[in-house]
């Protein structure tokens, strides 16, 4: 997947959560608007990995580096994959990053 195509699905709401990321949110570490304020920051795809669990559509996982809401640097990990309804974008994991 491009970076494009990963922001395209986030800016039209298509993506789910891990339930790693889920309970962070819950927790207050941050919340969704986070998550998707750094994908569509993003600027590139700061590394691509192989996806041991084999579920992703183009068998990739991608870090994406970009900025929260408040515009500092926020890390996430995710992959595309086919869910019910088409294609979508899955967080396996999100926290602030260093600067």
């Amino acid at each position: 997947m491009t970076l494009a195509e990963i922001q395209h699905l986030v800016a039209r709401r298509q993506y789910r959560y891990s339930e790693k990321v889920r309970n962070l949110i819950e927790e207050g570490f941050f919340d969704e608007e986070d998550c998707v304020h750094c994908i569509l920051s993003a600027t590139r795809i700061h590394k691509s990995e192989r996806d041991e669990l084999r579920q992703a559509v183009h068998g990739m996982k991608y870090v994406i580096l970009g900025r929260d809401t408040q515009g500092r640097p926020f890390y996430t990990v995710g992959k595309g994959i086919q869910g019910p309804r088409g294609r979508l974008y899955f967080y396996i994991t999100a926290h602030q990053a260093d600067d």
